[in-house]
Order: structure tokens, then C-alpha cells, then sequence
């Protein structure tokens, strides 16, 4: 699908950038069609681009010096995302990861920046796109420190669910995936799954996990 420059018009920064200017713009846009399990980009890499998800999800993933990997959240379509190397031409601190199959629109900051410079006021909207995504990571960081594990994973399979009405929530991550989520091991992941089951919370069955008890898991996730 051909890169349409009405996407751009529906987000902050490039809402305050002449129509004209946005149709420049998008004939500098390459497109990546990418499967499940390979990555965007790697942690370390010197990734300066401007990301555009249209359909599918990636995961923003870290990894440690020790080689334990977390996963800090989650593009879904719709979603952009500025690189860490789009600033500062360090390396990126996570990687990104395709965990359903994507369809992502790149633009490199070569091609950005100068329109940003004619535009002062889309750029200072980038700062408050930085700002937000500050307070979410703050939010990120203050999870995994603060709330205990039964609630990280309560608050996994709330957010997890495509329709917050639907009690089904298709099993298409593996122990290990939502272990790397909840910063755990698989086996904790395996117990609180089953200690869920056993207080009525949650029904697990080969393809899905049902929810019995949706106040009882918006508690433990700490979720008003």
C-alpha cells in the first residue's frame, strides 16, 4: 500500500505543517512489510528515522548486560515513534521486535529535519511528543519497580485485551513472552496463571483465557 499523506495530517507535529510541504514528505517514505520475530531495528544500532506502524505490532525491547530481556511496551497500528538516534546519533537503548506481522513506513531524519526547521511550530510539538513519552516511561518504570508481580500480570491481560467488554483474551504469546512483559521468570508467569485460575479470576483453555472475574483482576492491576 502507497504511503498516504493523510496519516500524517492526523498527528500533532505534522498537523502544524503546510499541506504541501506534507506531500514532499511522503514520496521520501519507504515502506517494510516485516514477519513476526524480526527486528526494526537492534539495541546499539545508530537508527535515525521516524517510524509509521499501519498495521500489526512491534515490541520495544531491552536487553540486559546479563541477557535478560524485557519488554517495555507496545506500537500497534496507527502509533508513531521517534527514534532515540533521530536526536541525539547515539545508540538506540531497546530494539524493536515485530510480535504480529507489520506493516511500517520509515522516514529518515535527513529528509525531516529541514521541513521541521521552516515549521517552528511543529517543532516544538516534537518536544511535547517527548514529553509524553517521558511521563509514560516514568509510568513504565514505576510499575516494574513498585507493583508486585500478581499485579503486572493482571494489568498484562487487561491491556492485552482488544475489546475490554470481551472476556477472551487468544493465547498467542508464550510463557516466555509474557514473562519478558512482566519482567519474570515463565515458571512465576505458569504459577500466577494457575493461582488465578484456582481463585475463580481467570479460565485458561488451550487457545484462549477467560475472564471470570474482571473486577477482581482490575484490583490487582490497581486499575480504577
Amino acid at each position: 500500500m502507497k504511503f498516504q499523506t493523510k496519516w500524517l495530517t492526523k498527528n500533532p507535529v505534522f498537523s502544524k505543517i503546510p499541506y504541501a510541504e506534507l506531500e514532499e514528505l511522503s514520496n521520501m517514505v519507504t515502506s517494510r512489510r516485516l514477519h513476526k520475530g524480526e527486528f526494526l531495528c537492534y539495541q546499539g544500532d545508530i537508527w535515525p528515522y521516524l517510524v509509521y506502524v499501519t498495521s500489526g505490532k512491534l515490541e520495544w525491547t531491552m536487553l540486559s548486560a546479563e541477557g535478560k530481556e524485557i519488554r517495555l511496551f507496545t506500537l500497534d497500528s496507527g502509533n508513531f515513534f521517534w527514534a532515540h538516534s533521530f536526536f541525539d546519533d547515539d545508540p538506540m537503548p531497546a530494539s524493536l521486535i515485530v510480535s504480529k506481522e507489520a506493516q511500517v513506513y520509515l522516514l529518515k531524519r535527513d529528509y525531516l529535519l529541514p521541513i521541521l526547521y521552516r515549521n517552528p511550530d511543529a517543532l516544538f510539538e516534537v518536544t511535547r511528543v517527548l514529553t509524553r513519552i517521558m511521563r509514560r516511561a516514568r509510568e513504565i518504570i514505576y510499575r516494574l519497580a513498585f507493583q508486585p508481580l500478581a499485579g503486572r500480570l493482571a494489568n498484562y491481560i487487561i491491556s492485552s485485551l482488544d475489546d475490554t467488554e470481551n472476556p477472551l483474551l487468544e493465547r498467542d504469546m508464550t510463557l516466555k513472552d509474557v514473562a519478558t512483559v512482566c519482567a519474570t521468570s515463565p515458571e512465576v508467569v505458569c504459577r500466577l496463571l494457575h493461582q488465578f485460575q484456582v481463585d475463580g479470576i481467570i479460565k485458561i483453555s488451550r487457545t484462549h483465557i477467560i475472564i471470570n472475574d474482571r473486577d477482581s483482576l482490575m484490583k490487582l492491576a490497581k486499575i480504577e
